[in-house]
């Protein structure tokens, strides 16, 4: 049992140390992390805060700011997940499904090498935010830092159902990047939706991230405070409960288009 627990382990640092690597050798990936918090955050978030901002009785800088960091993750994982339909064409994949490793495991050391460039847009977001007057306090941020691997994985595991039948990447990357400004846009990340009604509501709470966002929200503003939908602890299910569902459809999803081939 100690054998096995190791060798996966080891699977899951190794397909994360590779991703991680073609994240440092790909200037791309790490330029499109710094930028994304620069024109969301900078430049249309303080659009926003200067025009409608002031009448809306709660500080928007932090509240964006806090929308933010999950969206980054969110969008940054749904990229790097896509690398892996990439892999599947250079026949990577079937390279390392002969191995003797779970293959939940090479899904997971995939979806944690992804974070590592989400990270970056998670820390440079602070930073952006630091320049529009949105502070985190050290509590707060330390708190949201320690649930962001959570975010991580649910929106790794989403991007995994999604490119799960998907062959070409070029197909991904138009699927993921659809699904990401959608997110952006319906979950809250940017503007709050507690009054949203009719077919919006529907869809925004049909939304993963939307969950996500409210959950980060509940630990920064409380439940009572008027700016969240659900309590933490709904939405901390609600986060687990998906997560699950996506990662295991999406890896058997995944793993069945590869003995298709």
């Amino acid at each position: 049992m100690k054998n096995k627990f190791l060798r996966e382990l080891n699977a899951v640092i190794t397909i994360a140390m590779r991703d991680v690597m073609l994240t440092l050798k790909s200037p791309a990936k790490i330029i499109q992390g710094l930028i994304m918090p620069i024109m969301f955050l900078g430049m249309f978030g303080g659009q926003l805060s200067q025009n409608m901002g002031m009448n809306m009785g709660f500080d928007f800088n932090v509240f964006m700011l806090v929308g933010m960091l999950v969206q980054g993750l969110f969008m940054m994982m749904g990229n790097g997940i896509t690398s892996l339909v990439e892999d599947r064409q250079t026949d990577f994949t079937q390279e390392i499904l002969v191995s003797p490793v779970s293959r939940y495991a090479l899904i997971l050391g995939k979806i944690t090498g992804s974070a590592f460039a989400s990270y970056i847009t998670f820390f440079f977001t602070i930073i952006v935010g630091l320049f529009i007057g949105a502070r985190l306090s050290v509590p707060q941020f330390l708190t949201l830092l320690a649930f962001s691997p959570l975010m991580c994985l649910a929106a790794g595991s989403l991007g995994v159902l999604c490119i799960g039948f998907i062959q070409k990447t070029s197909t991904a990357g138009i699927v993921i990047m659809m699904l990401s400004m959608s997110q952006t846009f319906l979950s809250g990340a940017l503007i709050p939706i507690n009054h949203s009604t009719g077919v919006m509501a529907v869809v925004s709470r049909l939304l993963p991230m939307t969950y996500c966002v409210d959950f980060a929200r509940g630990l920064f503003y409380g439940s009572g405070s008027g700016l969240t939908l659900h309590s933490p602890l709904v939405n901390l299910i609600s986060i687990v409960a998906f997560t699950a569902v996506f990662f295991v459809t999406g890896t058997i999803g995944f793993v069945r288009s590869e003995k298709n081939r």
